[in-house]
């Protein structure tokens, strides 16, 4: 199992992770919020990612951060594969640069319904 930690307290990550599920993200990802007891669980078990502000993917023993999670979560949905693997070859320090630009707006930006109450189906995929 996969786990994607994310900022609760975001409208931009809480429709995004929305936009995951309903794009049929692989059911092998489940999802938690930093601030929630997994994401407290993360942060003990993995000292270094304690004060990350982040998206963080968590598959196996790999750990994806920032536009590395991104790319790794495009590359497993269907019809976002060759995206995600194109992104791959813009270098890392510049990819990073950009999510770290829009990281900081991200909690101004304003959306319709971005409270969403994720289905019964869509329940399963969320870890607390």
């Amino acid at each position: 199992m996969a786990i994607v930690y994310y900022d609760g307290d975001c409208g931009y990550c809480n429709r995004a992770v929305m936009w995951l599920i309903g794009h049929k993200i692989s059911s092998r990802f489940q999802f938690a919020q930093l601030e929630g007891e997994y994401g407290k669980n993360l942060a003990n078990v993995r000292p270094d990612l304690k004060n990350i502000d982040s998206i963080v993917v968590v598959d196996g023993k790999d750990v994806y951060i920032k536009s590395d999670a991104v790319i790794h979560l495009l590359k497993n949905i269907k019809n976002y594969q060759l995206l995600g693997w194109s992104l791959k070859f813009v270098p890392r320090f510049i990819r990073n640069a950009g999510y770290d630009l829009f990281a900081k707006i991200r909690h101004s930006l304003q959306f319709k319904n971005e409270c969403k109450l994720p289905t019964i189906e869509e329940r399963k995929y969320f870890l607390d």
